[in-house]
């Protein structure tokens, strides 16, 4: 099992084995002034979709794997976290040895995020890490 691909989008979806990505590849999450409605001890709000994209070796197929995915500020304190499960029946139509893709497409909006800084999103599956997507929150105005 390899990570191929993660990513951040403003809005991301799997149809029919492909993701369908508007404003993918961003890493900053500028904020140009006040989050309005948030608690004292949050800075901004995080909108987006976290697109993920698994390689897996034809022996790793017709089985359910885990996954866990873990919102992280610089200090490695996590601020949110989701797991779930998926299966990947093996694709018999594929060359032997051809590594079988999944993608996967999660929601990672209303993450509070508590000031400017850098964050990442760890990546966990089977209990193996897999990678992160750092990103960060710039303050864009003065008080």
């Amino acid at each position: 099992m390899k990570l191929d691909l993660m990513m951040l989008a403003n809005h991301a979806e799997v149809q029919n084995g492909l993701m369908y990505v508007s404003g993918g590849g961003w890493d900053t999450i500028n904020v140009q002034a006040p989050t309005q409605g948030v608690p004292p001890d949050v800075f901004t709000v995080m909108q987006g979709f976290l697109l993920v994209k698994l390689l897996f070796h034809p022996t790793e197929t017709d089985r359910e794997h885990e996954f866990r995915i873990a919102v992280m500020d610089s200090d490695g304190k996590e601020l949110a976290g989701t797991q779930g499960s998926f299966r990947v029946d093996r694709d018999h139509d594929l060359p032997g040895g051809w590594l079988q893709n999944v993608n996967i497409v999660l929601p990672v909006t209303g993450i509070p995020l508590p000031g400017p800084g850098r964050y990442e999103i760890n990546l966990n599956v089977d209990g193996q890490w897999l990678g992160d997507r750092p990103f960060r929150v710039l303050k864009r105005y003065d008080d």
